[in-house]
């Protein structure tokens, strides 16, 4: 078969030279920030008040919520 490192179509394009440091640490900051969310998310007290099937449906009805309290108030 030949080199495990051999290419089957050649690259398009260079490699990126990367992110400079100002980028990785915005990176890290963003995905450390993205974790803080989820937790409060998972672990918010309005997931205990549904059967653990139920959550990810109310979850996603909270999501418009405003949307549906801003049509309720327009009619």
């Amino acid at each position: 078969m030949g080199d495990a490192r051999e290419r089957v179509r050649p690259a398009s394009r260079p490699a990126s030279p990367g992110w400079d440091p100002e980028d990785a640490a915005e990176i890290v900051r963003l995905r450390a920030r993205k974790l803080e969310l989820a937790e409060v998310l998972v672990c918010h007290p309005y997931s205990t008040e549904f059967a653990p099937g139920d959550v990810p449906a109310a979850r996603a009805a909270l999501k418009h919520h405003r949307e549906r309290q801003s049509a309720s108030t327009a009619s």
